[in-house]
């Protein structure tokens, strides 16, 4: 299902609400030079979103609207688009040049009109990405909320075992409502001990990236985590600073079963991965078969 945009920048507000409750310094010092930005956005802090929506939806541009896109049956028409309905039974060629000439005359019929017909351009305020998770960002939300920093409140040095114990406790009580992105994490009975805490981990890098871009001025910006997976790219990432160099890291063989051991939890969105990194054929195989 596609979500509105009102609904993605219903998590915005949210989230920018929350980050003025984070103890957080960096967030409280982006939030102090972004108040010229969240100017247009008024009383944000003392209303509720759907009350907040009706006067400020003119504030924010759906990038989404400005793409090609073909029309389904039910779609209602607007001025703001070019609509045409073609039989199949021209050719791609002379459906080019048909579709070419209408479109310069509606066009230009626009133009003529450009001093009776109110334009829409969109507002000033735009996502950094149309397409990000907004199932995923409702547990995100929530877990900055009733998680992060309650216990970022009580200690600046966050343990995730505190997380991790939170966390299960807040999100047992949610109710499922589907498969796929809507599944409630850390209420896999499946899932080991070691994956949750793997899970929180990232849930906890998360939330801070997400306080830190929304208080700056930027949602969702860039809030994933990409993590350095071997000592050996750490090295060759390290040495390649230093040079100037793109990093180029070799990976040794390991000792145990020649199988890779697939890590899976359907709650962490960076667990389907190898521990090894053998592709195509064995080692040696190559060297047989010539």
């Amino acid at each position: 299902m596609k979500n509105s945009l009102k609904e993605k920048v219903r998590h915005w507000f949210e989230f920018l609400n929350l980050a003025h409750l984070s103890p957080d310094p960096i967030v409280a010092s982006n939030l102090r030079q972004s108040i010229g930005f969240y100017l247009r956005w008024g009383n944000y802090r003392t209303v509720k979103f759907d009350s907040w929506w009706r006067e400020h939806s003119s504030l924010f541009r759906d990038e989404e609207a400005d793409v090609l896109v073909s029309p389904k049956v039910g779609d209602v028409v607007t001025e703001g688009a070019f609509y045409v309905r073609i039989p199949f039974t021209y050719s791609p060629s002379t459906v080019g040049k048909i579709v070419t000439g209408k479109y310069a005359r509606e066009l230009e019929k626009q133009s003529v009109r450009a001093k009776k017909v109110k334009r829409i351009y969109g507002g000033a305020y735009s996502l950094t990405r149309e397409d990000y998770p907004v199932a995923k960002f409702r547990h995100y939300l929530v877990f900055v909320r009733d998680v992060y920093l309650p216990l970022l409140a009580g200690s600046h040095r966050l343990k995730n075992s505190a997380l991790l114990e939170r966390s299960r406790g807040v999100f047992g009580k949610i109710s499922a409502k589907g498969n796929g992105s809507d599944r409630v994490p850390f209420t896999n009975a499946k899932s080991s001990d070691e994956s949750d805490a793997r899970l929180v981990r990232r849930y906890k890098q998360m939330a801070e990236k997400l306080l830190r871009n929304v208080s700056s001025g930027a949602f969702p910006g860039i809030y994933e985590e990409t993590f350095t997976r071997t000592q050996a790219e750490i090295r060759a990432k390290l040495a390649a600073d230093a040079s100037g160099l793109q990093a180029k890291a070799t990976r040794g063989a390991r000792h145990g079963s020649g199988k890779a051991k697939t890590v899976v939890n359907a709650d962490d969105p960076f667990s389907q991965r190898k521990t090894r990194s053998d592709k195509g054929k064995k080692r040696g195989a190559y060297a047989k078969s010539v």
